[in-house]
């Protein structure tokens, strides 16, 4: 945690001359601005039965971003979204969908006057999964259950017109369960990681 907070600290001193106009950086979208984002992607489950295979499977997922530029190299805000996750090993085969949300810390540094953007996230909240099992013609289920997410992504936006950008963000989510696919062995939980692709569009309110 200390070493989280001098990181955000070392980011935001990076930048003293932080103005509405973001002074030297004319591409890059205004400081207090709102940024309304859609994220569409891939994730692959890291469950036990697919630590167990290494059988990786690449199912969709999707989520929208709401946040505040408070800063040149940072914003806040909050996430939704869900999809459907896929783990197989031998006869065995487990389908999971889910929804959540939560909120997420972003810091940012403007590059190449504000054109580009490495984008590092942080991001928590609850996650409500419904997982399945299935061995040859049985399956078996759970009723959807709530769980707490953790997640960290990194990636790089591209910005245009002070208004829309398009990014591309790396992540790994963590759960405080190890039900993705109905298995228990061990003290691991199961996540999952992600990649997407997203576009944002920035705005600023009516005074």
């Amino acid at each position: 945690m200390k070493s989280f907070a001098l990181l955000i600290l070392l980011v935001l001193l990076v930048a003293p001359e932080a103005d509405a106009q973001l002074r030297g950086y004319p591409f890059a979208p205004r400081l207090y601005s709102w940024r309304f984002g859609v994220e569409g992607g891939v994730g692959v489950l890291g469950s036990d039965l697919t630590k167990e295979s290494q059988d990786y499977h690449f199912r969709p997922l999707g989520n929208l971003e709401f946040t505040y530029v408070f800063h040149r190299n940072a914003a806040f805000g909050a996430f939704a979204g869900g999809g459907l996750l896929r783990s197989t090993q031998a006869s065995l085969e487990s389908n999971t969908d889910f929804v959540h949300g939560g909120l997420m810390l972003e810091l940012r540094i403007p590059t190449l006057r504000g054109t580009v953007f490495p984008v590092f996230q942080l991001r928590g909240g609850v996650l409500s999964m419904r997982p399945d099992l299935r061995e040859g013609p049985v399956t078996v289920g759970e009723p959807a259950s709530a769980h707490w997410l953790y997640a960290a992504a990194a990636g790089v936006e591209t910005i245009s017109w002070r208004r829309l950008g398009i990014r591309l963000l790396f992540g790994v989510a963590y759960t405080s369960t190890d039900k993705w696919d109905l298995i228990i062995r061990g003290d691991d939980n199961d996540g999952y990681s992600w990649t997407a692709l997203s576009m944002q569009y920035y705005f600023q309110m009516r005074r």
